[in-house]
């Protein structure tokens, strides 16, 4: 199983992207302007640009300025929606889709070594990756098809509608410093929308076995009425695995250490990274760790248990 340190990507690491800034609904929050209700405006917090909503009528001012989530919940003018368009998929807290029109690309220059890249929460028939060297020339390239249809049978063929596949990684990349990369999505019909595009170097956390449980958390509500009718808002499912590892002794303590550092953080786990494999989309997750525990029995392994949440 591999995790791993992401590679945080802000507005000056991206050079050229297919969303620009502002987009709509964008335009800079400014002191002394007149809101209303439904209003959206942009605004930078710390180092990165997020969107925001008017919640109340109001005259702006430095007193009533947007917050970014959590403070938001106690700002009675503006509430947060995630970064800007432009950079919501680079928002690792969150899992908000950024909105682009077909094809949606995006260069990125990191600016230090990335082994992997993984994507998360797709809308889109394929996506497509060019790594570029300082020259800069293209050193390689590979596409993954993000909409499938599981055929195993005649009866499959005949009635089985095409699936989206929601989560990708490209592995094995070239470790780089000066690499650069582009990322091309396209979807035959409607916009694009993409959650996380999460750039890293991967570390083997230890062999997952097969005893992995993943469980899936249903999030829909239902209201019923005194006499029994009942209103289901429909939510999405979140996903959370539980996986044993077996881990070599001698990498127990910079695996304890990588956790350590990855306390709180958004980053990808995989326990499988051939993308084809039937278990690859039930062992890959993009979230944090909820818990993790080893187990020193062994003279020469250790047994690791970890549960991993989806953002």
């Amino acid at each position: 199983m591999i995790a791993g340190r992401p590679v945080i990507i802000r507005d000056a690491q991206i050079t050229a992207s297919s969303v620009a800034y502002p987009d709509t609904g964008e335009t800079a929050w400014a002191s002394g302007q007149s809101y209303v209700v439904g209003d959206a405006r942009s605004y930078l917090i710390g180092d990165l640009y997020h969107k925001f909503e008017c919640i109340q009528a109001h005259t702006s001012s430095a007193a009533n300025a947007p917050e970014a989530f959590p403070d938001d919940e106690t700002n009675g003018y503006w509430i947060d929606l995630g970064a800007v368009n432009k950079m919501a998929p680079f928002q690792l807290d969150r899992n908000t889709q950024n909105n682009a029109a077909s094809p949606y690309s995006v260069s990125v220059d990191p600016g230090e070594r990335f082994t992997v890249i993984a994507i998360g929460n797709i809308i889109a028939d394929e996506v497509t990756l060019e790594i570029y060297d300082d020259t800069p020339a293209l050193v390689r390239t590979e596409t993954k098809r993000l909409l499938v249809r599981d055929v195993f049978s005649w009866y499959d063929w005949l009635y089985q509608s095409h699936r989206q596949i929601k989560k990708t990684i490209f592995t094995n990349l070239p470790a780089v410093s000066t690499h650069t990369f582009k990322l091309i999505f396209t979807r035959d019909a409607g916009n694009v929308r993409v959650g996380h595009i999460i750039p890293g170097v991967s570390f083997d956390i230890g062999q997952a076995q097969y005893k992995a449980k993943v469980k899936r958390e249903n999030f829909s509500t239902f209201v019923r009425t005194f006499d029994g009718e009942a209103k289901i808002k429909k939510r999405r499912n979140v996903t959370g695995n539980v996986l044993q590892l077996i881990q070599n002794k001698g990498r127990v303590d910079t695996i304890k250490n990588l956790m350590d550092d990855l306390n709180g953080q958004v980053t990808f786990w995989a326990g499988l990274v051939e993308t084809t494999d039937g278990y690859f989309e039930s062992l890959f997750t993009i979230g944090l760790y909820k818990e993790y525990s080893y187990s020193i029995d062994y003279p020469l392994q250790a047994v690791a248990d970890i549960e991993i949440q989806e953002l």
